[in-house]
């Protein structure tokens, strides 16, 4: 009986990482859709205004107004890409999450399975296989922070410079 109550004991560092982990992946995949719908905000603008762009008549197409159309678009160029690195960056780190979530479960199999056969080395394996897929998933995390303010940064130098060439 002693051996069961410390398989039980075993299997509880598992669940507490299943648990972990659910919590940031519900984080990520909240953080996704929020990009995702940004990134589709990015592409509407910039259909909109290619659309106008479009409108204008050939006199138009060379006018300050077609000009800083051109300039928007190039922004809007910019950004989308930008953005759908972070929602790559963001879906991989939900892919590790799983993946850690897949791990800590076969690790909590194979301790239950120890009572019948010697797999307590597999199960170590499978929990430090989660472990690194959970650390990659942070990892992950902290690299896309580091481009949150992107998009607002690319804004804001383009409109700095387009308020830099009005006339004063």
């Amino acid at each position: 009986m002693p051996e069961v109550l410390s398989i039980i004991q075993l299997l509880v560092a598992p669940v507490v990482m299943i648990s972990a982990c659910g919590l940031l992946a519900l984080a990520m995949y909240n953080r996704l859709a929020t990009i995702i719908s940004r990134a589709r905000g990015f592409i509407k603008e910039r259909f909109d205004d290619f659309a106008h762009l479009s409108r204008l008549s050939l006199d138009e197409q060379t006018s300050a107004q077609a000009e800083l159309l051109r300039q928007r678009l190039g922004v809007l160029d910019l950004q989308i890409r930008r953005i759908l690195q972070r929602a790559r960056l963001v879906r991989n780190a939900v892919m590790c999450l799983l993946v850690t979530v897949g791990c800590n479960l076969l690790c909590s199999l194979l301790l239950g399975l120890s009572m019948l056969a010697p797999l307590q080395g597999a199960a170590l394996a499978m929990f430090c296989a989660g472990v690194i897929s959970m650390l990659g998933a942070v990892t992950l995390g902290m690299i896309e922070l580091t481009k949150a303010l992107d998009p607002v940064e690319i804004e804001q130098q383009s409109m700095q410079q387009h308020t830099d060439q009005l006339p004063l």
